[in-house]
């Protein structure tokens, strides 16, 4: 009695742990649905203005199914067939409804024989406003800059260099 008293315990034990990994899978299949791959959305404003946003991979945010959650992504604003702006990160939030992407992990940004390095980028189409946040880096041919926040206005395609304390100065080296 004694040792099939045990073995029941064990048995009851292994079918617990069977039962419980039997559930983790089945979830994991569930998520993995809502995985979408290689993922491209093109939009154009009333203003001829295009953007172009890839993803290797993406996700549907819980709850919020305009929402996505994208993976190795890559991203072109070409203004009035004109200037190209590129937008690369490891990551992005992207809605659907607004295109607004939220673009984080080591993002760059290149412009115009410029390039800046951050690790957050906030595309604001409704603001029309770039917004390069966190160990911003910028550099072009001549200078160098450090500083915690850039802003790019697409309309007025105007840059806006500064720190998030004003006491705190822009760090700036090149030939002049």
């Amino acid at each position: 009695k004694y040792f099939f008293s045990s073995e029941t315990n064990v048995t009851n034990q292994i079918d617990k742990v069977i039962d419980s990994k039997k559930n983790e899978i089945e979830k994991n299949k569930n998520e993995k649905t809502n995985v979408i791959e290689n993922l491209k959305y093109v939009s154009e404003d009333l203003f001829g203005n295009t953007y172009i946003i890839t993803a290797e991979s993406a996700s549907i945010k819980k709850d919020l199914e305009n929402q996505l959650e994208l993976y190795i992504v890559n991203a072109k604003i070409i203004q009035n067939k004109d200037d190209i702006i590129l937008i690369y990160s490891g990551l992005a939030d992207y809605d659907q409804i607004t295109n607004n992407t939220i673009f984080k992990k080591d993002v760059t940004i290149k412009y115009k024989g410029q390039e800046l390095n951050s690790k957050i980028v906030k595309l604001n189409f409704s603001k029309s406003l770039i917004e390069i946040l966190e160990n911003v880096y910028y550099m072009n041919k001549d200078t160098e800059i450090y500083a915690d926040k850039a802003e790019i206005d697409l309309l007025d395609k105007r840059m806006k260099i500064s720190m998030s304390n004003q006491k705190d100065k822009v760090k700036i080296s090149g030939e002049y």
